[in-house]
């Protein structure tokens, strides 16, 4: 199978591919994407396609505030952000998006971020069982910590009155 073949099974594979996404234009730069109302906050050298995004959106992506696609190879990758007021980690809030432009997307690439003005916010119920969670976790750590560093001061003070203690012999019989 050489390189031309592999490409025609490639685009064959895209048009055959169902979308996840039904993307209607509201005006120049907002969009309804599965129901839920977008803005086109930026688009760097018009890298916003109405049909690969569509067949890269994942409906996963409705959770995030902000959507920046970049393209890097022909392919339009996807990466969601949340928005800066959130309790998530800093590499997932919208002021690091610059960060990742330069880190991880192709120097001067194409790029876009939609910001996404209907989130649908996961239960926060499952944030505070993973918060306590860990939080009990922690605190077992740190008891078995002080257990450990209280044996160990015990076991250093019991080595030390111990030592060993040797003499040098010179050889009999020369």
């Amino acid at each position: 199978m050489d390189h031309s073949q592999i490409e025609d099974l490639i685009e064959k594979r895209k048009i055959e591919r169902t979308p996840y996404a039904e993307i209607k234009r509201v005006n120049e730069n907002t969009f309804s994407i599965n129901g839920h109302k977008y803005i086109l906050e930026e688009n760097v050298r018009d890298a916003f396609d109405i049909l690969e995004f569509s067949n890269a959106f994942n409906p996963i992506f409705t959770h995030f505030d902000y959507i920046v696609g970049d393209w890097g190879y022909g392919q339009l990758r996807l990466k969601g952000f949340y928005a800066d007021n959130r309790q998530v980690d800093q590499n997932l809030k919208k002021a690091a998006i610059p960060d990742y432009l330069v880190d991880y997307t192709n120097f001067g690439s194409n790029y876009f971020v939609l910001h996404n003005l209907e989130v649908t916010n996961r239960p926060e119920i499952k944030k505070n069982i993973k918060q306590n969670k860990k939080s009990s976790h922690s605190q077992k750590t740190n008891k078995n910590h002080r257990k450990t560093k209280t044996n160990q001061s015990t076991y250093d003070k019991h080595k030390s009155n111990h030592r060993r203690k040797f003499t040098i012999r010179q050889k009999n019989g020369d």
